[in-house]
C-alpha cells in the first residue's frame, strides 16, 4: 500500500515538474525584465546610437528595410532622430518633425513610440507571459534572451528582448508580428549619464523656429 502511494506521488511530482519549471522561468525572465527597466530609470541621460529593421514577407522570403538613428534622453524627454523624420517627446506632448519639409506636428496618440528603452519595457510589463529564453555571446557582450508572449493580441506573435548582463540594460528586441512581418531594434552603442544640451528637447528652440507647425 504504501509502495502504491509513493508511485502515486512520484508520477504527480513528474506531472507537476513542467508547472514549476515554466512558473520558475516566468518569475525569473519578469523579475530581469523590472530590474533592466529600474537600470534605466536611474539613468540621467541616454545617448544610443540604434538600427532599427523592419523585415516582410515577399515573394517566399523577407524583404527587408534598415535605417540607423540616434536616441537622447533625460528622464522622460525623448529625442529620436532618423533619415527620414524627428521625433520629440517634452515629457508632455509628442511632436513628429519632418526636416525635409520643415514641418512640425502633433504624434497621434498611437504614433507616441519613441524607442526609448524605458518606453519599451514599461510597454511589456504586463499582459504578458516570460520566459527565459537562452544565452548568447555578442561581440563580447553576455546577451540573455527573454520570450514574451501576449494573453491577447492580434497583431503580435512573441517579443524577444535582449539584455546586455554586465550593464543590465536593453541590448536588442525583436517583435515577431502574426502577418509574418518583424520589427528588430538593435543598440549599437549605449552611452550614459554625459551632459546633453536641453534645446534637444525643445519644440520652440531656434533649431524649429522657421518650422510650418500642421
Amino acid at each position: 500500500m504504501e509502495i502504491r502511494k509513493l508511485h502515486v506521488m512520484r508520477i504527480i511530482a513528474l506531472l507537476l515538474l513542467p508547472l514549476i519549471t515554466f512558473a520558475q522561468s516566468h518569475e525569473q525572465a519578469k523579475s530581469l525584465l523590472n530590474k533592466v527597466y529600474e537600470s534605466t530609470l536611474a539613468l540621467e541621460t541616454q545617448h544610443i546610437s540604434f538600427t532599427n529593421t523592419m523585415e516582410v514577407p515577399s515573394n517566399g522570403g523577407m524583404k527587408e528595410r534598415s535605417s540607423a538613428g540616434e536616441l537622447y534622453a533625460v528622464g522622460e524627454k525623448v529625442r529620436v532622430v532618423t533619415d527620414a523624420f524627428t521625433f520629440l517627446s517634452d515629457g508632455t506632448t509628442a511632436y513628429l518633425i519632418y526636416p525635409e519639409d520643415e514641418e512640425i506636428e502633433v504624434a497621434a496618440s498611437d504614433e507616441e513610440t519613441s524607442l526609448s528603452p524605458a518606453d519599451i519595457l514599461k510597454n511589456y510589463q504586463s499582459g504578458y507571459s516570460y520566459k527565459m529564453a537562452g544565452k548568447s555571446n555578442e561581440q563580447g557582450k553576455s546577451i540573455q534572451y527573454i520570450r514574451l508572449k501576449p494573453v491577447s493580441s492580434e497583431d503580435i506573435k512573441e517579443i524577444l528582448i535582449g539584455v546586455n548582463m554586465s550593464t543590465l540594460l536593453l541590448d536588442n528586441y525583436t517583435q515577431f508580428g502574426t502577418n509574418g512581418s518583424n520589427n528588430v531594434f538593435k543598440v549599437n552603442s549605449y552611452i550614459t549619464n554625459t551632459p546633453l544640451s536641453e534645446s534637444l528637447f525643445d519644440i520652440d528652440s531656434d533649431e524649429f523656429k522657421d518650422y510650418y507647425r500642421l
